[in-house]
């Protein structure tokens, strides 16, 4: 399994507490891309692929700096500020494997991704139905135990709603589908936030979940949720 973890974006919002890339943010003397890899290393992932655009050459010379016995390949995506399904796409184009998609700007306690990783389900998402939507949060639509809708804000009749945490596992024949839909959004040239053609792919491809209720996560777009990650950390 291939761990693919988009870390090209500016991150516009974090401004206010660095002007690094959010994978480089330092929670209590640890960068989230730090932890990324120590956890991995637990979980016997040795097969990472980082997509890289704004600061790149920052994320390249302190990435090589952790301590990883497994194989780390940059990939860059030049057109970064356009949007992440770019990315997405730099990601996965040549990936002929199962692969654990990640956004890189989340804090999460190692429980997290074990869930993912050790789910009986080839294809799947984490999510946390404890989460508060309230607008910014991207939240997952339930029904017959199948994730049916990704949406910001999300409101309608499912039998299960809850925050993504922004990992997803997705096998290899999803991947080939998945390639397909990025492909011709591309070609469209209507370059958007990769998440929101996701429910494109959960058309085509069955997806369940497991839950992280309760567990140590916070996806960092904000001052407030550095100070979030930090007091968890504790």
């Amino acid at each position: 399994m291939k761990a693919i973890i988009l870390a090209a974006g500016v991150g516009k919002r974090i401004r206010s507490v660095t002007d690094d890339p959010k994978c480089l943010l330092n929670i209590n003397e640890k960068t989230l891309i730090q932890r990324y890899l120590e956890t991995f290393e637990d979980l016997n992932i040795r097969d990472v692929r980082v997509v890289i655009g704004y600061k790149k050459e920052r994320i390249k010379e302190l990435v090589r700096k952790i301590s990883f016995s497994g194989e780390i390949e940059f990939v860059e995506n030049k057109g970064y500020e356009k949007g992440s399904i770019l990315s997405l796409w730099q990601g996965i184009k040549d990936i002929m494997d199962d692969i654990i998609l990640m956004d890189a700007d989340v804090y999460f306690e190692r429980e997290v991704l074990r869930r993912l990783i050790e789910s009986p389900f080839k294809n799947c998402l984490i999510i946390d139905t404890t989460s508060e939507s309230r607008g910014e949060e991207v939240m997952a639509g339930v029904r017959d135990d199948k994730i049916m809708a990704l949406e910001r804000g999300l409101k309608a009749d499912f039998d299960l709603i809850g925050e993504w945490v922004g990992f997803v596992k997705i096998s290899k024949s999803g991947v080939e589908i998945l390639k397909e839909i990025v492909k011709e959004v591309i070609e469209k040239t209507n370059y958007r936030d990769y998440e929101e053609i996701l429910p494109q792919l959960f058309e085509r491809v069955e997806f369940n979940y497991e839950l992280v209720d309760g567990l140590k996560w916070v996806e960092i777009d904000f001052k407030e949720d550095v100070e979030r990650a930090i007091e968890m950390n504790k």
